[in-house]
């Protein structure tokens, strides 16, 4: 697997510039991404364009056979532009306009932006697409990072109405899909339509509200759109690609990775409560073209942002590059070659310390590297369990979670982190992705109901798959409103059951469900389901639904369909786990198991060795060592086995 770095020549003396390709190459990397902060640079002033020093890099880091991912520095707008124009800022919820100095704060709704963000894009492209130095460009950086993915300046109200125009055609059809009915908002006139920012009695109408989400996300992968199409042009045969910064949630990823050939993403583990939220992530970028990804940026050392900023200990840059492996990445960049001198991120670690001394994650790079060249990188086998997820749906409910506390994403994380420690390798993909290749599907709280999908989960579900829904099923429509008829919405047939009652819980009030013989907490959420010719596995218990039905399943033709009214905590779900699916098995605390191609990798994420439980005799690729039965794994090791 080729290993790279981020690299920022324009931080460091020219002297340096050559000493630092010869180190990466001896350090066994191969990729450098540059460029991506750099317009002020590349034109120092409108229209003038100063090449020479990005020539030079370029040149220095290809005399040492590196490949170059060349950034588009749209990200970062020079002063001399946001001086002199001013509105290209974005304006925030509350009104406020950005100004000039961090980055992300252009408007890239503001059509001039999108002109300028075009014009230094070609120039690039023209003058760098056929260079053979250039393997792949990065459209961008995070975009969406910072919140920035929703503006409310005149720019995007005028290109809301529009977008809102071309979806309903007239205003009759959007007054009845938002039922505008309600609180006397019909309305006759597009620019009566407010952005959802102007404070109002009660809120904004919820659909009114989701429909500026999916406009604003629509905006910025139309952006990405627009230079993924000017690189195309000019720069054939080399991979597009955008990175995604963790947890940005204002953009619907799964549109933007149509844009581009390849989509990345940015690993600091340290910003994540635990590993298990890594592998999350690592599992729902693999599906969003459910292809090998690339981690453009990968934790090296301490970062900056983090409330707390722990040090690394030795051994664990080392895992977090086996793990990226493990879950799909094609391509591991760490960031950055040297702790910088200068700027916001100071504090941010590199390969290199500020001293220009090599830093205990350059050593463990170079170990995976030697690694990797010697045994072939590690490969994920296909996954049989898909997570199906909406950004659609996250938005609904984050509009409007309605139970204190609820959040579609801590839902995400709880089932996937149960599935992990059960040793199930998932796949996290959209919502309306054919399921044929799998035999277990867990649709996350799909509220917003897609007559042609569920027609294809009940035709699925006849011919062999398992599907489990969570609470919050079919309850709305497309449009945000609640739906006529029975939940789940057009498949209580196939669940055999349907809702009776629902509501929120008291936070301090939780239920409890009983399955078997044990009772558990169930927080946040009931629905009391009314069984018609399903099982229940599951019933209420110690509140006044008692003994009603908590869990069902249903045979469905050679399949099955499980509906969940309680909330899927990891004890509840890891009781009903291995009823459903058999080759689920509790793992030891902190363990991790990743199926290969050509093996297992196993990883130990605590602070302590650990022995597994072995079937069989195995092989360790990477040490040599053969274990019978069990295995031994230090604090932040790897084992890399295969059976004899």
């Amino acid at each position: 697997m080729p290993l790279g770095v981020c690299y920022y020549p324009e931080h460091w003396p020219q002297t340096w510039w050559a000493d630092d390709a010869q180190q990466m190459r001896a350090l066994g990397l191969e990729y450098v991404r540059i460029g991506e902060f750099a317009w002020a640079l590349m034109e120092p002033a409108a229209g003038q364009y100063d090449w020479a020093w990005l020539d030079q890099a370029i040149e220095t880091l290809a005399s040492q056979g590196l490949k170059i991912v060349l950034g588009t520095p749209t990200a970062t707008p020079p002063a001399w532009l946001t001086h002199r124009q001013p509105d290209l800022m974005r304006i925030d919820a509350q009104g406020r306009r950005l100004g000039h100095g961090g980055r992300r704060q252009a408007c890239l709704v503001n059509p001039d932006y999108i002109e300028y963000s075009r014009q230094i894009v070609s120039a690039m492209a023209e003058r760098y697409g056929n260079n053979p130095a250039i393997a792949a460009w990065q459209i961008d950086n995070e975009i969406g990072n910072h919140g920035s993915a929703r503006c409310y300046c005149e720019h995007c109200a005028t290109a809301f109405r529009q977008w809102l125009e071309q979806r309903y055609g007239d205003l009759a059809g959007l007054n009845e899909a938002w039922g505008t009915a309600f609180w006397s908002q019909t309305y006759s006139d597009w620019q009566q339509i407010p952005l959802p920012n102007v404070p109002v009695g009660g809120g904004h109408n919820p659909s009114l509200v989701l429909d500026y989400r999916r406009f604003a996300s629509d905006q910025q992968v139309a952006y990405c759109g627009m230079q993924a199409e000017i690189l195309r042009q000019h720069s054939p045969n080399r991979t597009i690609l955008t990175n995604i910064a963790p947890g940005d949630d204002e953009i619907n990823w799964f549109d933007m990775a149509k844009q581009v050939d390849v989509i990345a993403w940015d690993n600091y583990p340290h910003g994540f409560p635990n590993w298990q939220a890594v592998s999350m992530y690592h599992d729902h970028i693999r599906g969003l073209k459910r292809q090998p990804f690339w981690v453009m940026e990968q934790q090296p050392g301490q970062i900056n942002w983090t409330p707390t900023n722990p040090p690394v200990p030795p051994n664990q840059v080392r895992l977090w590059s086996y793990q990226d492996a493990a879950h799909g990445a094609a391509n591991v960049l760490y960031f950055r070659w040297r702790a910088c001198w200068l700027g916001q991120e100071q504090y941010h670690s590199g390969l290199r310390d500020h001293a220009n001394r090599p830093a205990r994650g350059s050593v463990e790079a170079q170990t995976v590297a030697n690694e990797w060249q010697q045994h072939g990188q590690p490969e994920a086998a296909a996954r049989k369990v898909a997570l199906l997820v909406s950004y659609d749906d996250h938005w609904a409910q984050q509009l409007d979670p309605h139970a204190q506390g609820w959040s579609y994403w801590q839902l995400l994380r709880t089932i996937h982190r149960t599935l992990t420690s059960y040793g199930v390798g998932v796949d996290i993909v959209q919502r309306g992705t054919p399921l044929d290749e799998y035999q277990l599907a867990i649709a996350v709280a799909p509220m917003l109901d897609n007559p042609a999908e569920t027609a294809s989960w009940r035709e699925w579900v006849q011919a062999g798959g398992t599907l489990i829904c969570t609470p919050r099923s079919l309850t709305k429509r497309s449009d945000n409103r609640t739906a006529p008829d029975g939940f789940p919405s057009g498949l209580t047939d196939l669940f055999g059951a349907d809702v009776a009652e629902w509501s929120a819980l008291d936070p301090a009030k939780p239920w409890a469900v009983k399955l078997g013989d044990t009772s558990y907490t169930a927080p946040l959420w009931m629905e009391v389901l009314n069984v018609s010719h399903a099982n229940s596995l599951a019933t209420w218990d110690q509140c006044y639904a008692a003994g009603q039905a908590a869990i069902t399943a249903a045979t469905y033709g050679k399949g099955l369909a499980v509906l969940m009214g309680c909330y899927p905590t990891e004890e509840i779900l890891g009781d009903l786990l291995p009823r459903l699916w058999p080759d689920a098995q509790r793992l030891p605390e902190d363990i991790e198991r990743i199926a290969l191609t050509d093996g297992v990798l196993w990883f130990n994420h605590g602070e302590q060795a650990q022995s597994i439980n072995l079937q069989g005799t195995w092989h360790d690729k990477l040490s040599g060592e053969e274990f019978s039965n069990s295995c031994e794994i230090a604090s932040l090791g790897v084992r890399w086995l295969q059976q004899r």
